[in-house]
């Protein structure tokens, strides 16, 4: 496992970095057969605005064979944002375990294709290190997508920590999108055309 630390608008000191090793070194431990040959990409980030209370943003992104796990946290303490965020980290680890292990011995599939799914590529366009006026595009994100049936979707959206997830449906071969409702259930969004 390697842990590649970044900052934006922060002075990355060495106890923060030692903190943030400390702190997934209990992944580790508990996870280690599952992210022991992976990245962790963990972005530490101060937002400008001074209307933002929780402007110590923690974003921590794993790149498992064909999967992400990511999650971000804000808090008014950098290090209370890193510790709440390896605690989601946490349950999303063991969620994705559960997973696994319900696949290989109640289902009997296999395990998604690593190469159905591409590197996820980011890129954020900011001005002076601050994001541009809402109603423009801020980030853009391209990847590949795979074929899924919604209830396999349900289960990578709850991985990613996001409100939608876009996949191609596998019995209709049309890109879906299925997204968390407020009520907890799922919604799912068929294009007709």
């Amino acid at each position: 496992m390697k842990i590649l630390i970044e900052g934006k608008n922060i002075e990355l000191t060495g106890a923060l970095k030692d903190y943030v090793n400390d702190k997934f070194d209990r992944l580790r431990k508990h996870y280690d057969h599952l992210i022991k040959d992976h990245d962790i990409r963990v972005k530490l980030s101060i937002a400008k605005n001074p209307r933002v209370a929780n402007n110590n943003i923690t974003e921590v992104t794993i790149f498992l064979d064909g999967q992400i796990i990511r999650s971000e946290q804000a808090s008014e303490d950098m290090y209370a944002s890193i510790d709440l965020v390896s605690n989601k980290l946490e349950r999303q680890l063991h969620k994705y375990k559960d997973r696994i292990y319900r696949s290989q011995q109640h289902k009997g599939r296999a395990l998604p294709n690593p190469e159905l799914v591409g590197e996820l590529i980011e890129s954020d366009n900011y001005t002076n290190g601050v994001h541009s006026v809402v109603g423009k595009i801020i980030k853009s994100k391209k990847f590949k997508l795979q074929p899924l049936t919604p209830e396999e979707a349900t289960e990578h959206l709850d991985l990613i920590s996001h409100d939608f997830y876009v996949f191609i449906n596998s019995s209709t071969k049309q890109v879906n999108t299925i997204y968390k409702r407020k009520d907890g259930d799922y919604g799912l969004i068929e294009p007709v055309l």
